[in-house]
Order: C-alpha cells, then structure tokens, then sequence
C-alpha cells in the first residue's frame, strides 16, 4: 500500500518551493508542486537570530501555495532550510557511548570543543557511520531552538505538522543519493547557489565529508574561478585526511541555485579530472523529467516523511 503523501517545504531568504509527494516501496512521485518568490527581507538566514521577519506575510503566500496544492490530503509537513541556519561539523570517535542520552552529551562537549560555538538552546541531530578501520565519522548538525520554533509555529498556524526540520543541502543529497551510490562507491556532490556553496563526499552510503562556505558577489568569471579552485581543495582535503577510504572519487555532481552550473563543468572537468555532471530530477526518475531541478530540496525533505 502507498505510504500517506507528505509536503516537502523549502524556505529560503528569497523563495519558498513545495512538493507533495507519495512513496510506494522504494518509488517516490510528485502528486504536486509550488514555487514562490518572496519580497527582500521577509525572512533571513542566520544562525543566531530570528528568521522570519513578516510572519503574517509569509503565512499569506504558504497559505496561497500549499492552498493550489490541490486536494492533497496530508497535514505533515518536512522542512527544509538553509545550510546557514545550521553549524555542521564532522567528528572522529575511536568509540560512542551505548546510551543515546551519553551520546549526545558527548556530541555536544566535542561541538563546542572543536568548533567553540556555544550549543546550549540548539537542537542536535547527527549521523553515524563506521569507519573502515575502526571507529565513527559522525556527522553532527545543531540549530537554535528559538529559530527552529518561529518556523515550526508558523506552520501549525496554518493546520500543518512539522514532521521534520533539516538542511537544504542534506536533502538535495537524499534525493539524488539513490542515483550516485548506483554510479559509484564513492562520489562528491558541490552545492552551489548565489551566495554560497557546498562540498560533499558520498561514501559507502553514507555522507562522510561536509564543508560549507558562504561566498561573496563578484563577476561571473571570478566567481567560477573561485568556486574551481575551492572545490578541488575540498576534494584534495578529502583525499588526504585518511587513508582508509574504501576508493577514490571519480565523480562530481552539481546541484543548487546557480544559473550558471552548465559553465562550470568545463572548468572542474579540468581542475579535478573526474566524471563532472549537472543534476537534474529526471536522473532519479524518468517520470521527474519536467521536474524544476530548483525543487530538489522540498523532493528531498518530501522523501523523508
């Protein structure tokens, strides 16, 4: 039997996108989907302070998007938002406690250790995946609280549960994750959008390499250059921090917000010498060819549920 429809939602400073979609085994379809452009200022993207600036605004125009959803019927909702409302950082443990209350407390010493930022009124989520050798790469991500809840209120406003709350960039991964690992046992994913990007390393089906960086406007060709020169080095980082991986990477994916993907892939096709390709929804699915690549995320979040 199919599994109840869910809303994948992305918020973002300048837009939001839906998906409802539907899952049925393995199988993920799209019962309907939304964009939306916000005005500048409604809502920000920022750590430490409060997000959404216009609430009643922003209530307005997700009533109107989810409203031309349809007659979807599901009231669950999986939000995602942007990297910047987050701090990621990967750690290495030889051994984790059993206890899932020991092993946060521990996950929470070594954040603000290892990344000396304070984590208390954060939520923490984290994902474990045992090395090759011996030990754990954990992959940990933490919020605030007060900045999770202005975005989870707003939704109950409107009748809707929020199922789950993560990052734009980890669900673009969870969705095209299925099509990568097929290709290869190891492969690397940039997230580029207009202000900032993102390297990540897929690796024995689990994400094991995570660097994101926010980036400053420049001309078109300085930017290319840069993003070029800043994706080899993440690549070059990786392959050098342990020498356990289980292969090298032999291919680079691109996803994002960037009009200007398709240029890229000449020049790190180049610089890194891999497999370099744009993805887009259709190589997940065939029944997704006419799916805005922009609506990856709200699939990705969608699919969780």
């Amino acid at each position: 039997m199919p599994q109840k429809a869910g809303v994948g939602l992305e918020i973002k400073a300048g837009s939001v996108r839906l998906a409802a979609v539907q899952k049925n085994g393995g199988s993920l379809s799209v019962l309907a989907s939304e964009m939306a452009d916000l005005p500048p200022g409604m809502v920000s993207e920022s750590y430490t302070t409060q997000n959404i600036n216009d609430p009643d605004g922003l209530t307005e125009i997700l009533r109107d998007c989810l409203g031309r959803l349809g007659t979807v019927k599901t009231n669950r909702v999986s939000l995602s938002l942007p990297d910047t409302v987050f701090r990621v950082q990967t750690l290495e443990f030889d051994q984790l406690p059993p206890k899932a209350k020991d092993r946060e407390r521990l996950i929470r010493w070594r954040l603000e250790k290892a990344a000396a930022f304070d984590t208390s009124d954060t939520i923490l989520r984290y994902q474990i995946l045992r090395r090759q050798d011996k030990g754990f790469t954990l992959l940990a991500c933490s919020a605030k609280r007060d900045v999770i809840a202005q975005y989870e209120s707003l939704l109950l406003g409107l009748g809707f549960e929020p199922w789950s709350v993560g990052l734009s960039s980890f669900h673009i991964v969870d969705f095209y994750a299925g099509f990568i690992l097929h290709k290869a046992p190891v492969s690397a994913i940039a997230y580029i959008t207009s202000d900032a990007f993102g390297t990540f390393i897929l690796e024995g089906g689990g994400l094991r390499f995570y660097r994101f960086k926010e980036m400053k406007r420049g001309t078109p060709e300085g930017i290319r250059s840069r993003l070029v020169r800043e994706i080899d080095d993440s690549l070059h980082f990786y392959t050098h921090m342990d020498r356990s991986q289980i292969a090298e990477v032999g291919n680079l994916y691109l996803s994002g917000d960037s009009v200007d993907l398709d240029a890229l892939v000449g020049g790190l096709s180049s610089a890194t010498s891999l497999d370099v390709q744009v993805l887009s929804p259709a190589v997940v699915q065939p029944v997704f060819s006419d799916t805005a690549p922009e609506l990856a995320a709200a699939l990705g979040a969608g699919g969780t549920l």
